[in-house]
């Protein structure tokens, strides 16, 4: 039985949720990994509303941004660390100490 609920929820994932996107620069697994935190800090930022409004504002704002990330498999600030390595200077041979201390 757990088996036939396990095979369930991949392929609820794999059909709907985690549909291929031409714009997407997170992987699988990053994408689960953000949908759980996402969904996880949403709910916990829901049940403090009341209790602590600014740190439910916080968690709301996180939690729904990983939710983003994980159901789009887009990140704005995956894409701007990526280019910023591509563009980066490289370091000249002559600027490198010749021995180690």
């Amino acid at each position: 039985m757990n088996n036939s609920i396990v095979n369930k929820v991949s392929d609820t994932l794999n059909s709907s949720i985690l549909q291929q996107n031409p714009n997407a620069n997170v992987e699988k697994s990053e994408r689960l990994i953000s949908l759980g935190a996402g969904a996880f800090l949403a709910l916990k930022g829901l049940t403090n509303v009341f209790s602590h409004p600014w740190l439910a504002m916080a968690e709301l704002g996180i939690g729904s941004s990983l939710l983003y990330r994980g159901v789009t498999g887009y990140c704005a600030v995956k894409e701007k660390l990526e280019s910023d390595q591509m563009s980066a200077t490289p370091v000249p041979a002559s600027a490198m100490p010749v021995e180690a201390y």
